[in-house]
């Protein structure tokens, strides 16, 4: 249409002419006046006009030959000028007329590509499409589609025979029955065997540049509805075009009367005029309104296109063009532009597909991690820890990489911030490990690695900020004796639910860090066998505690600032605790010690952190007792009764309001370790050098201003802090004790200094 319209303007720019002769009536009755005048002339009366007005009877045959009308030449073009302007408008401004309309629909198809918010979206889209089909990524990770689904079934059936290996095990309460793989090597190769690093790096950019574009773009419908809009427009304006071109392409003809109202220049009303294009542009306006008609049409099919069936919403699993089930729907415009992709090539969008799959992308990570990853790299990071582990550390990576199963040493796994973790059958090389320790990681176990490690693993921590970063896998390890849950989640009203623990069979240790506000009833399927039970709470109350009742072979508890005011009750009747811990509550008098004289094997209390005033007299009821922490509270005697507990022999009362130690410390015979540090004691009495047995002696930060000589009776002594007092020197007897050197001694410097130099040398001072 736009070359038609600029042919038909060109046409009528240089070709474009009116001709007009008077019309023939006019003429014979112009030149019957003519000729009786003629007649009745006196002085001339066998002459005749000719065309300048002269007379001449010669003339007379000359006009009865043909029409003379006796008009100049610059009449005519005057004439041709005044009838042009009588053609109708529609034959005169048509080919003009036409190009308008064209171009109207031109702008309005061409709209989305020169809007600024539609047209950068656009260009972005067709250079992400042309990227992802030219990558190798994209054939790389389609063509291994197929083995993936094999490996899954695979998986599926092991799984199966896993459950089924699972319920004889609950049936018969037995493991020996049933035969464990030793090793399982994957048949399943991630996407080829190797990618050049540089196409690795560009597909993984190209993943990045899908998520944004696609986040950006998802947010608002702008395309669609211009689209919408304008395929609206094109219609309602051909329709406006096919209303009235019929109605005007009669006007157009090739012969016209003109009647210029110029008697005064000629001497004719009437002229009968020839459009020169008039068969040029009645044959061009039936073409041009054919071709209107058909775009027409096809802007009616566009619009049942549009509103048949919803284009803001794509579904890959419904149209069935991706081999990976993990993609969402996309939605607003988006998926308006696959669906126009759609209509050109349903290859795009299937290429399109690789780099909108998280599986995907996880596997092309997994491939340059274990590229990058070589074994040689893995050992370099195996390190020995404070146990004598070989202990393997991973931080943000994007999985494990294969080699690492080839380290058949390793002992501890370490996993913190590394995404979609899949421990694949190769783990089941790893026969020494034993502890795994997942960090803000979500895992996933194939079965037969699972039933290889729920009786390989003994201790399992996961550091969680949401309850799907907690793997199902974990409550499956029949031999897992440690489990250490450390997070906080959102929801703690109503406490923290963990899944059903009868699976976890042997567990003996428990550590809940969180918010809990109760302790979860799930707790209760391993209550029987469980022997310590550690919750660390964030200053969160803990109440409902008697559930502690039924945990009848406990014999550690720690309830860290869980917001209590006394000791638990339920703890009263668990004949077999040892130890309590009640770190950072709310205790400000421990009466109620009294009921755990009746706990035989408690030999350990921990109330640090609180805001205890003084110390009940009849804590000596509890005489097994041997480790006791009372640092950081408001404690400022000590009673005497606390020093007739005769085989206590750690004491941690620092950070207190203590002025005087009690003469009757030195009955603490057995006696090791005493913390006296940051109270406001000024001397030490003679007695406390009777516990020969102490080996750590801490008095930092007192007012303490001098030192018996007799300390030397502590021949056990190995480290003596006292810095932050009122001392000027020490005694020189200080170098009589055998076990103390100078790297144990925690002075001021220039303090140490008074001491003689034999003194010094001997303490290893030189």
């Amino acid at each position: 249409m736009l070359l038609l319209s600029i042919f038909g303007c060109s046409i009528q720019l240089y070709m474009d002419e009116t001709f007009c002769l008077p019309h023939p009536n006019e003429n014979e009755r112009t030149l019957n006046g003519i000729g009786s005048a003629l007649q009745n002339s006196p002085t001339l009366p066998d002459s005749d006009i000719d065309l300048e007005g002269r007379t001449d009877r010669n003339a007379l045959p000359l006009v009865r030959q043909g029409r003379s009308t006796k008009l100049y030449i610059w009449q005519y073009w005057y004439i041709n000028q005044m009838c042009y302007s009588q053609i109708p408008w529609f034959t005169r401004f048509f080919s003009y007329l036409i190009l308008f309309h064209t171009v109207v629909l031109v702008i309005c198809s061409n709209f989305c590509f020169t809007y600024p918010k539609t047209s950068s979206k656009l260009q972005q889209f067709l250079d992400i499409l042309q990227k992802c089909f030219q990558s190798p990524w994209t054939s790389k990770a389609l063509s291994t589609a197929v083995c993936v689904d094999a490996s899954e079934q695979e998986e599926a059936l092991a799984s199966k025979v896993t459950e089924s290996d699972s319920d004889k095990i609950s049936l018969k309460g037995e493991t020996s029955n049933i035969k464990l793989p030793t090793h399982i090597h994957s048949n399943v190769t991630v996407a080829g065997s190797t990618m050049d690093k540089k196409d690795a790096e560009q597909a993984k950019a190209l993943f990045e540049k899908v998520r944004k574009f696609r986040l950006h773009v998802e947010e608002k419908d702008t395309i669609y509805k211009l689209y919408i809009g304008q395929t609206l427009f094109k219609t309602i304006h051909c329709l406006i075009i096919i209303g009235y071109f019929p109605a005007y392409i009669y006007v157009v003809k090739f012969n016209n009367i003109c009647e210029p109202n110029a008697l005064k220049l000629v001497i004719y009303k009437t002229f009968d005029c020839t459009y020169s294009t008039a068969r040029f542009i009645g044959k061009m306006a039936l073409l041009y309104l054919g071709l209107v008609i058909i775009y027409w049409i096809l802007c009616i099919n566009t619009i049942y296109w549009v509103f048949r069936k919803p284009l803001k919403i794509y579904s890959f699993e419904k149209r069935g063009e991706s081999q990976f089930t993990d993609i969402p729907d996309v939605t607003n415009d988006f998926a308006f532009l696959l669906h126009l992709i759609d209509q050109y090539d349903t290859l795009y969008c299937k290429r399109l597909t690789v780099f909108l799959s998280e599986v995907s992308e996880q596997k092309l990570k997994l491939l340059s991690l274990n590229n990058d990853w070589t074994v040689d790299k893995v050992k370099k990071h195996v390190k020995r820890n404070k146990k004598d582990q070989y202990e393997l550390y991973l931080f943000m990576l994007s999985g494990i990489p294969e080699s690492v199963y080839e380290v058949t040493d390793l002992q501890v796994l370490r996993l913190e911030l590394c995404s979609n973790v899949k421990i694949s059958n190769n783990i089941t090389q790893l026969e020494h490990l034993e502890e795994i320790w997942l960090s803000h990681c979500v895992t996933e176990v194939t079965p037969s690695a699972l039933l290889w490690l729920r009786n390989q693993l003994k201790k399992v921590g996961v550091k969680f900020v949401s309850r799907d970063e907690i793997p199902d896998w974990i409550y499956k390890l029949i031999q897992l004796k440690e489990l250490y849950l450390t997070g906080k989640l959102a929801f703690e009203k109503k406490g923290l639910e963990l899944e059903p623990m009868k699976g976890l069979r042997s567990l003996k240790v428990l550590y809940l860090k969180t918010s809990l506000s109760k302790i979860p009833s799930s707790i209760l399927d391993v209550a029987f066998h469980l022997l310590k039970l550690c919750i660390h709470n964030d200053k969160t109350k803990l109440s409902s505690l008697s559930i502690l009742k039924k945990m009848v072979n406990l014999t550690q508890i720690e309830l860290h600032n869980c917001e209590l005011d006394k000791i638990p009750s339920a703890t009263y009747s668990l004949s077999k605790l040892q130890v309590l811990d009640l770190k950072g509550n709310n205790l400000t008098k421990i009466e109620d010690i009294t009921n755990l004289q009746y706990l035989q094997k408690l030999t350990c209390l921990k109330f640090w952190f609180n805001m205890i005033r003084t110390i009940p007299s009849t804590i000596n009821l509890i005489k097994k007792l041997e480790f006791l922490y009372l640092s950081n509270n408001q404690i400022e005697v000590l009673p005497k009764v606390l020093f007739s507990i005769d085989k206590l022999h750690y004491l941690d009362v620092h950070h207190n309001n203590i002025s005087v130690i009690p003469t009757d410390i030195g009955n603490l015979k057995n006696m090791y370790y005493l913390d006296l540090g940051y109270n406001k004691i000024e001397s030490l009495p003679d007695q406390l050098f009777k516990c020969h047995k102490l080996m750590t002696l801490k008095l930092s930060n007192n007012l303490i201003s001098s030192v018996s000589g007799k300390i030397s009776k502590l021949s056990q002594l190995s480290q003596l802090e006292l810095q932050g007092n009122h001392l000027e020197k020490l005694p020189a007897e200080i170098g009589q004790c055998p076990m103390l050197k100078l790297t144990g001694l925690v002075i001021e410097l220039y303090v140490v200094e008074t001491l003689p130099l034999e003194v010094r040398e001997k303490m290893g001072g030189i």
